[in-house]
């Protein structure tokens, strides 16, 4: 009886695992949001940073660093990547990495 019992259980779970894996990519992890700054930066001369948490598997640099621009305080500033992490940061599982961007002032 438990044998039956077992193989019946064997015969669903393998079923649908592979029914799940006919199914397309599913993107996971949402859209790159604004996230609290790795402790201990350098804060010479009053820089600014920003951090943001993304998922790698589908979010492009391009919109990345459009969403540093626009959360960076200073105004007309460029950003520069001043660090980046995977491990042992503030940002969810689904959205682990997590960029920090130097806001540069412009040069008049």
């Amino acid at each position: 009886m438990h044998f039956r019992l077992l193989f019946a259980l064997i015969l669903v779970v393998g079923s649908t695992l592979m029914l799940a894996s006919c199914t397309p990519g599913i993107k996971v992890g949402g859209q790159p949001f604004v996230t609290k700054d790795p402790k201990y930066l350098p804060r010479a001369q009053d820089q600014k940073y920003v951090s943001i948490c993304y998922n790698a598997d589908n979010t492009d640099e391009g919109t990345i660093k459009q969403l540093a621009q626009k959360s960076c305080q200073l105004p007309g500033a460029n950003v520069r990547v001043f660090s980046h992490d995977l491990v042992l940061n503030e940002c969810p599982v689904v959205s682990k990495a997590r960029v920090t961007f130097l806001c540069i002032a412009p040069t008049p």
